[in-house]
């Protein structure tokens, strides 16, 4: 590595009255639909939504608008005593407890911290998806008005030994000082370490570690943007908040890191034949078809996907098809040569790149440009509208693995747009962290 990744403690900002810590926690803002966005306005008037996601009114312009009404709230619960500071600079151990269905019950244990920013391609910070300029736009906007990181990057580590956690849990109380159930039924416990001799274990064995950005890569290169301005206006100064940005640090090799697939539908396409799709599939793959419904499919998918690649689909009528690859790499080699080998083996490379792209006609342009193709979180709702006719064929996806995120990242390729999907999402509004020309972080 060309330079190690410096984390510190920070003087965290938080909400002061932890009994209402539920119903002030928002989802990160890219995954807010309008209604939820709606429907945590109306939760509560100090919902940190109003602040991080609000929303835009009729007569908005330069001056006046979501932004300029965001600087004005946050300025007045900081002022009120809704919001407050710390008074020591921390890490904070940070756990999400959830479950998910079939599969058990999980813990995700991390840390908050300070990252010192680093451009990607320096070998201390790797990204694995694109981004698009109107996402960062808007968060440059909130973060010239506000001068705070309102919602953290989550990032991975490799730490087999488990030794950056081990030494913040040994500086932890008993109980959480920050707690909160979400409406998924996640529980969020955050512990103030602020002991020098846990902090400084932690910091010292992250400081060798690459981190991997598993949510957060608009803003990540965000902050940096913002750190740019800053610095022409007051300089480059390790000291300063500006340089760095709030991020989770999990560690990759800890059983509680779940990845779900994002499934997928075609829709609009105007030639589709649900029998002359399965016979160009069959040409060149085994193909299975049973009877079962769409959550058949996936549980299907799910047991193929343990001796190799398996995808799913279903054109309705109670049925569904399992497509395996009993001889992955001579059949990538041959039918998506020109997709870099750590991509070209992967479940939805297979989908798009080959499915979708070379039997079914949606070309890469298509897809990026919101065409034919629809994603699905919640494979209920892939099946309500299969059902419906809104799509036309639902496609049932194993999750990308740790590893295969990890090489991809390492690789410097990005994955394919909705390729991952880490679960549960990380709280915003259970820390902030003021980064305005004269905050700074122990040096």
């Amino acid at each position: 590595m060309t330079q190690a990744p410096l984390f510190t403690a920070f003087r965290g900002e938080h909400y002061a009255d932890p009994a209402s810590l539920a119903r002030r926690l928002a989802p990160p803002y890219d995954v807010i639909s309008t209604e939820e966005q709606d429907a945590l306005h109306r939760r509560h008037p100090r919902n940190i939504v109003w602040i991080d996601f609000g929303k835009a009114k009729e007569g908005d312009g330069p001056g006046s608008d979501k932004y300029t009404r965001a600087a004005v709230l946050f300025r007045e619960w900081q002022a009120e005593g809704t919001l407050v500071r710390d008074p020591l600079p921390a890490l904070y151990y940070y756990e999400q407890e959830f479950t998910i269905p079939e599969k058990g019950t999980f813990v995700r244990k991390g840390f908050l911290g300070a990252l010192k920013l680093s451009p990607f391609g320096e070998g201390v910070v790797f990204p694995h998806e694109r981004t698009l300029s109107k996402p960062k736009a808007d968060r440059l906007a909130l973060m010239r008005v506000t001068d705070a990181h309102m919602s953290p990057i989550f990032g991975l580590y490799s730490d087999p030994g488990d030794t950056v956690l081990k030494n913040l849990r040994a500086g932890r109380t008993a109980a959480p000082d920050l707690a909160a159930v979400d409406d998924l039924g996640v529980k969020h416990r955050v512990w103030t370490v602020t002991q020098p001799k846990a902090i400084l274990g932690a910091v010292e064995t992250m400081a060798d570690k690459g981190v991997f950005i598993a949510d957060g890569h608009h803003r990540y290169e965000t902050a940096l943007a913002f750190r740019e301005e800053m610095r022409a206006k007051h300089g480059v100064n390790p000291g300063a908040a500006y340089e760095h940005v709030l991020m989770f640090l999990c560690n990759m090799d800890d059983e509680g890191i779940v990845i779900l697939p994002t499934h997928r539908g075609v829709h609009s396409l105007p030639d589709f034949s649900a029998p002359d799709f399965l016979a160009k599939v069959r040409a060149h793959l085994p193909v299975e078809t049973r009877d079962g419904s769409p959550e058949d499919a996936m549980r299907a998918v799910a047991a193929a996907g343990r001796d190799g690649k398996a995808i799913g689909w279903s054109t309705g009528d109670n049925r569904f098809h399992l497509v395996t690859f009993p001889d992955l790499r001579a059949f990538c080699d041959r039918h998506l040569p020109e997709f870099p080998p750590p991509l070209r083996t992967l479940d939805v490379v297979l989908l798009h790149g080959y499915l979708f792209e070379q039997l079914l006609g949606i070309s890469p342009e298509a897809v990026t440009a919101g065409q034919c193709v629809k994603y699905y979180k919640d494979p209920s709702k892939a099946t309500a509208d299969l059902a419906s006719g809104a799509i036309q064929a639902a496609f049932f996806l194993n999750p990308v693995s740790v590893d295969e995120f990890r090489d991809v990242s390492l690789s410097g390729h990005v994955l394919p747009q909705k390729s991952t999907f880490f679960y549960p999402k990380i709280g915003t509004g259970l820390l902030i962290f003021p980064v305005a020309a004269g905050d700074r972080v122990p040096g």
